[in-house]
């Protein structure tokens, strides 16, 4: 039993030394090098998100920077703060009401084919509360005049049509809201469905690619 331990022992230290020795003449490094500090700003970018909002008797935007980096060449993750605006009809006919809403995100997207990539992020949100009436939206309006704000958290999935280029890229994302909430998502529906759509467009921090 001894000998066979042996045996295995010089065996598997003759791979290793065999091994080393092919990595040597193909000219690969033995050693991993340590990422450089340059190495890894060349692939963080900064992200911009502007987009309108528009429903029945409603309009607003929607705009969240953010900060990204790039695992590979093939995928990307990042990370900011958003802001959004509304305005809704009041329900009363005399005006309309108008709140802003706060909050984060961070999002990933991962190349499935050439410009098409698989989306996914989560953000939170301080919502306004809401109220549904004949189908329409209206902001809830406290006795005071002030809003009741409610924090929710909005998962999404969906995918990215990416315009990439040397020094950035733009894109159009179309989302699925596996979250929403009538009385307190700020998104309307499209076509009676949670889905948002979105443009942005980033710059590469590191220069071109």
């Amino acid at each position: 039993m001894r000998k066979l331990t042996l045996v295995v022992l010089f065996l598997s230290t003759l791979y290793c030394v065999h091994a080393q020795v092919q990595d040597s003449a193909s000219g690969r490094p033995i050693l991993k090098k340590r990422t450089k500090p340059e190495d890894f700003w060349k692939k963080t970018f900064v992200a911009i998100n502007l987009t309108p909002s528009l429903g029945s008797g409603s309009f607003g935007a929607y705009i969240s920077p953010t900060f990204g980096y790039h695992p590979s060449e093939n995928s990307s993750v990042a990370a900011g703060p958003l802001y959004m605006f509304n305005s809704f009809n009041n329900g009363t006919g005399s005006g309309r009401t108008t709140a802003s809403i706060w909050g984060a995100r961070v999002w990933g997207q991962h190349r499935i084919y050439r410009t098409f990539f698989a989306h996914a992020e989560y953000e939170v949100m301080n919502a306004v509360k809401m109220v549904v009436m004949n189908g329409l939206q209206y902001y809830y309006v406290n006795p005071d005049g002030s809003f009741s704000h409610q924090a929710i958290g909005n998962p999404l999935i969906g995918a990215a049509f990416v315009n990439e280029g040397d020094s950035g890229s733009q894109s159009f994302t179309i989302l699925y809201n596996l979250n929403y909430i009538e009385t307190a998502t700020p998104y309307t529906k499209l076509f009676s469905i949670p889905i948002v759509l979105r443009a942005s467009i980033s710059f590469n921090l590191g220069g071109n690619r």
